[in-house]
């Protein structure tokens, strides 16, 4: 995935998140609109003997539609995905029939006094939403409609325009009282938005810090598998690069890998002039006791002699199976004289040996030492020549050429 992908995906799930939250507030707008129609139904008939009867109805009808508006709303907010839509006729009816209630009172107290508070309460309930371009529309919505039942009560005579009187209970209401009141909303309404855009920003990081921190721990959860898989491939390849080297019967190298240390060493011996010996060795008589015994006593022999090999080595040699059942090494900083006191040693052992047959295992040797101009091939082939004495000596022999 690119980064541009990358960051339309983070953008569309940050988008999906926030709209949820919008459906929580929309949720919790409507659980006050269902409290306020009981609080609608209570006014309204608390004042039943002092309002003249349509208006009385009006409230009541009013209350009655915000009621089942709002069990409306209940039932599709529960859905998992609810229509977008559904805020924006939700905020239009609180407003709108709060108007109309509030006009129904239609007495000077309704543009005075606590009935002005109680829509400036649920003007604030009904605007403050997650959005804040859903809010700044529900406070437009909200002044446009003071406005007008303001208007609707001068043209009716609800109300009258003029200054106010020492009589509290006059029905005069100043055109610097309604102003007033409209600057005062208007103020009201810039707090609403500023707090929705607020609200959206804190959750808006927050979510963000909250996706970020998934994204972490999803890609730590990967390099950790992506470091286990690499630990797992460096095994397999050290397994596999093992195998290619040892020779499944005896552990010891395989001729591939003879064939390396050998070129290794003459390449050594060819630059700072140390002594190099090579020594070839061949169990004696070895198709007899295959042939008498079978394959499995054959491979038991090659096995148990492998082990006193590499228990007799020293550091600097490398010992490895050059055939059926011939073994070679290659000692580094030894001489001839030397390479053929360790091949008696190593003759003495073998001979030393109990094997699971009821016949004394030998080894025949042949050994060499580099000389100026040799190769792989000229030392082996030398060695060979000196296994080759050995066998026709008798066996169980050690032969330097």
């Amino acid at each position: 995935m690119t980064q541009d992908s990358e960051i339309a995906a983070s953008k569309a799930q940050l988008k999906e998140l926030l709209l949820h939250e919008e459906q929580k507030s929309e949720r919790y707008a409507n659980y006050v609109r269902l409290l306020f129609t009981f609080l609608y139904f209570a006014v309204g008939f608390g004042i039943r003997n002092e309002l003249p009867a349509h208006s009385f109805n009006a409230i009541i009808i009013a209350s009655l539609t915000n009621f089942c508006y709002g069990v409306f709303i209940f039932f599709k907010l529960r859905d998992p995905n609810p229509p977008g839509w559904i805020k924006y006729p939700s905020i239009s009816i609180d407003i709108l029939l709060l108007s109309i209630v509030i006009y129904s009172f239609g007495t000077f107290r309704t543009f005075k006094t606590e009935a002005f508070l109680l829509y400036y309460l649920w003007i604030g309930l009904s605007t403050l939403r997650f959005s804040p371009r859903l809010t700044l529309a529900a406070c437009l919505l909200s002044i446009s409609a003071y406005l007008i039942i303001v208007l609707v009560a001068l043209n009716g005579n609800t109300i009258l325009l003029g200054s106010i009187t020492d009589e509290f209970t006059t029905e005069r209401v100043s055109g610097i009282n309604i102003v007033l009141r409209l600057l005062f909303l208007s103020v009201f309404a810039a707090l609403a938005v500023y707090i929705a855009y607020v609200f959206r920003l804190i959750a808006s990081r927050a979510i963000t810090k909250q996706l970020l921190q998934a994204r972490n721990d999803e890609l730590n959860e990967t390099l950790d598998k992506l470091r286990t898989t690499q630990k797992q491939l460096a095994s397999k390849n050290r397994e596999l690069a093992t195998l290619s080297e040892i020779d499944a019967l005896t552990q010891l190298y395989n001729r591939r890998k003879i064939d390396l240390i050998m070129a290794e060493a003459l390449a050594e011996t060819g630059s700072n002039r140390s002594p190099l010996a090579m020594i070839l060795l061949d169990i004696d008589l070895f198709k007899g006791y295959n042939d008498r015994y079978g394959h499995q006593a054959g491979d038991g022999i090659i096995r148990r002699v492998a082990e006193a090999l590499s228990k007799s080595a020293r550091g600097n040699d490398s010992i490895g199976r050059w055939g059926g059942e011939e073994f070679i090494i290659v000692c580094r900083d030894t001489d001839a004289q030397a390479a053929t006191k360790i091949a008696d040693r190593l003759r003495q052992r073998i001979g030393d040996i109990t094997f699971d047959i009821d016949e004394q295992v030998t080894c025949s040797f042949g050994v060499t030492d580099y000389r100026a101009g040799d190769d792989g091939d000229s030392l082996l082939r030398r060695a060979d020549e000196a296994l080759y004495a050995s066998k026709q000596q008798g066996r169980n022999q050690v032969t330097c050429h």
